[in-house]
């Protein structure tokens, strides 16, 4: 039996997927028509350490009868592009019709004019290509060629002005609800210890106190840990030790919203920190992390640094409407002709307070913020915000993500948070 070529392990699996079953010899090459399915379930990516070299893709130049060929977009931000060896495999591909490489590092664009039945062609972005005089003589041919749109920064957004009686009623809700708390900012490329402030990653956890599960006996995952002496942190929070965050893996990540899911999350205070464990001992135990799990809110580990700063109450807060009124007449004399000041102020006075009032972000204490609605009722025990982690992407990089750009929120009562007691906490997450 003549054996297989060598190749990469994307593309094992992206025949496995055209043919229905593995490849046995050469021939079944022969048989595959159209490869989409290149993030196999074994990617190294997933790995908690992980470099992708690139592969080697050449025995898709045995595919005499491909007609389409996309490597595609990735299922989700995790899944890296496809890094090919060599492209030098695409001009025997004779009968290629539809051809996607914007996930890839494709570059030369003559080898596309060595592609008799080529259609359609997706490619990177035009700063990675070279050879483009071979676009424009491939359009002639009436050849589609699609190429991403070119990144224009946005305009800086300016702030909102609001009118005298509005700026007045802002100030004073300032002036009765200001708070201490601690902005936590993500530090990219830098590798948080065992013992560091973080978002995912491995949890310090000494091994002779028993690590947390939830009701059905699965180990919680890491969402965060902040070390309290390192962010300089004061009362009413704890100044010593580690505070940790723990969810579960399922689709809600441990949210009881239907009381269906006890115990699916747990906040943890370390009053001491064993400095001598070690990250091999941790590792020893098994603890699950975030980097095995397809779907989870941290989905880059990231070093946190903290800086205190103040909040205000935030008009997503379920107590802002009433507080709100109440400013409102002592500050102009007069009850406000609605409940609600979305429904009586003008639209540039909304956005001021809005601007002026936000409370997203990462932080430690101060006001929460609700993509959606504040669950809590009005007489809710929960008055105290404990820890508000914020969806959190950039141009090239996602470490956070709710749902699609929700926040996740902590809340705990100020007497419970005193006493140092983090067994009765509300948590909850919303998405956009």
């Amino acid at each position: 039996m003549i054996p297989l070529p060598q190749m990469d392990e994307r593309l094992r699996y992206g025949v496995q997927c055209a043919l229905k079953r593995p490849p046995e010899t050469p021939y079944d090459f022969k048989k595959v028509k159209a490869l989409n399915d290149f993030c196999y379930p074994g990617d190294p990516y997933y790995q908690e350490e992980h470099s992708q070299e690139p592969g080697d893709f050449s025995a898709i130049g045995q595919m005499e009868n491909l007609h389409t060929l996309m490597f595609g977009t990735p299922r989700s931000q995790r899944i890296p592009m496809v890094l090919v060896e060599d492209f030098s495999f695409l001009p025997r591909c004779k009968k290629l019709k539809k051809l996607d490489l914007r996930w890839t590092n494709f570059s030369d664009c003559a080898l596309l004019l060595q592609l008799p039945d080529l259609k359609h062609v997706h490619l990177p972005p035009l700063g990675q290509l070279k050879g483009t005089e071979a676009l424009k003589l491939l359009e002639e041919k009436g050849i589609s060629v699609e190429l991403p749109p070119e990144y224009v920064p946005p305009e800086p957004r300016q702030p909102a002005h609001g009118s005298g009686p509005v700026q007045a009623v802002v100030e004073e809700i300032k002036r009765r609800t200001a708070m201490d708390c601690w902005q936590l900012t993500i530090q990219p490329g830098v590798q948080p210890r065992l013992f560091d402030s973080k978002f995912g990653g491995l949890p310090y956890w000494p091994p002779a106190i028993a690590y947390p599960k939830d009701s059905e006996g699965e180990q919680l995952i890491l969402l965060a840990q902040i070390n309290l002496e390192q962010i300089g942190a004061a009362e009413p929070l704890p100044q010593t030790g580690l505070l940790q965050f723990f969810v579960g893996q399922g689709d809600s990540f441990g949210a009881d919203w239907d009381e269906d899911c006890p115990n699916g999350f747990r906040v943890i205070w370390h009053k001491d920190i064993d400095f001598t464990l070690t990250q091999e001992q941790v590792q020893a135990m098994g603890i699950p992390t975030h980097a095995g799990l397809e779907y989870f809110p941290v989905m880059e580990e990231a070093a946190v640094t903290a800086q205190r700063a103040t909040a205000w109450l935030s008009p997503q807060d379920n107590r802002f409407d009433s507080l709100f009124a109440q400013v409102w007449q002592d500050v102009t004399g007069q009850a406000p002709p609605q409940p609600d000041f979305r429904d009586f102020l003008e639209q540039c006075d909304q956005d001021y307070i809005y601007d002026q009032l936000e409370s997203f972000g990462h932080h430690l204490l101060g006001y929460p913020c609700f993509v959606q609605y504040d669950p809590r009722e009005e007489d809710s025990p929960y008055s105290t915000l404990l820890f508000q982690m914020d969806s959190d992407w950039a141009d090239t990089e996602t470490y956070v993500m709710w749902g699609d750009g929700g926040v996740g929120n902590f809340f705990i009562s100020l007497e419970d948070l005193q006493r140092r007691d983090f067994s009765d906490v509300l948590y909850t997450w919303d998405c956009g």
